[in-house]
């Protein structure tokens, strides 16, 4: 058996030090009966590390034996529980020390699980180059205020790097909370916008947090009193619209609603989002548990602390 006998293109899905002769060649092994055969092969793959996975993911879609397929998909697997238990492992931690989880390793973590061979390297760089944009935009602005600044991350996030909100057709997509797949589409969901653009504007020196509102996610600055709408590109909100929105949507009105939400906040309504986006497509159970499991996990840890 070719893993890649219908002309996928290898070369460019292999890590670098792979070749497609072995990479075929333990194809081939994982589909032999002998479990210490097939085991040492998937092993392998393994060592490869989380790079392998686009690899694997053209070669699970490229054949139609089916234990192949899923030794394949264990290998991937492998790797998702290793996100899921990064996650679960830096909640403890930022909890036993009073501590909130950093949002950027959290973005970069829950990455790893829809797509473990994201590549935080690169994503951090492209994060800085627009904030580096920010810094130019601003220091070419007639007046250094607050307000400018802030202008100033709108156009470099929105107009410039074309961030923008996911349309009706791809909204429940997974890829929409995963910064690998964003950076890519250019589309988000409002609270994968919001996280992006937060990280952006902490790079630019600009003090800003998230609002986890009912049915949506806005980000806030404190100084200006302004609420930003990430997916409606960057719009202003004052406290009276965002009363309205949320009354709009079916909810009673609380101030509390419009407070903070911390890192570990967003990290569980994260969770929830892919629980419902995996649940729209066929045959992602094993996601769906793996996701609630991390979130009951969470909640424990958090909910230790309030005892």
């Amino acid at each position: 058996m070719n893993a890649f006998q219908h002309g996928s293109n290898v070369l460019l899905l292999l890590p670098q030090g792979a070749t497609v002769q072995e990479f075929n060649a333990l194809c081939v092994l994982l589909d032999d009966p002998d479990p210490h055969v097939h085991q040492a092969a998937q092993e392998r793959l393994i060592q490869y590390g989380p790079s392998i996975v686009p690899a694997l993911r053209a070669a699970i879609e490229s054949i139609h034996d089916d234990d192949t397929q899923q030794r394949m998909t264990d290998v991937v697997r492998y790797f998702q529980r290793k996100a899921v238990d990064d996650l679960r492992t830096m909640v403890y931690k930022a909890n036993a020390e009073g501590k909130d989880i950093d949002l950027e390793e959290m973005f970069l973590t829950l990455s790893r699980f829809g797509y473990p061979e994201t590549d935080e390297e690169a994503v951090r760089k492209e994060l800085d180059a627009i904030a580096l944009r920010v810094h130019s935009l601003f220091m070419k602005s007639p007046q250094h205020t607050e307000l400018s600044l802030l202008l100033n991350v709108n156009r470099a996030f929105f107009e410039e790097a074309r961030f923008t909100g996911a349309d009706n057709e791809h909204y429940h997509n997974p890829d929409n909370t995963y910064v690998q797949a964003i950076l890519q589409t250019r589309r988000g969901i409002p609270i994968s916008l919001c996280v992006l653009y937060l990280l952006v504007a902490e790079r630019a020196d600009v003090v800003m947090h998230g609002i986890g509102m009912p049915a949506h996610f806005v980000v806030y600055h404190p100084e200006l009193d302004i609420f930003i709408d990430t997916f409606g590109n960057g719009a202003f909100l004052s406290r009276e619209d965002c009363r309205r929105f949320i009354q709009g949507a079916g909810f009673t009105f609380e101030p509390s609603m419009l407070e903070r939400v911390s890192n570990v906040a967003i990290l569980l309504r994260m969770i929830r989002n892919l629980v419902f986006a995996y649940g729209k497509m066929h045959n992602r159970t094993w996601e769906i548990e793996a996701l609630q499991e991390l979130s009951a996990a969470i909640l424990e840890i958090m909910n230790q602390e309030e005892e």
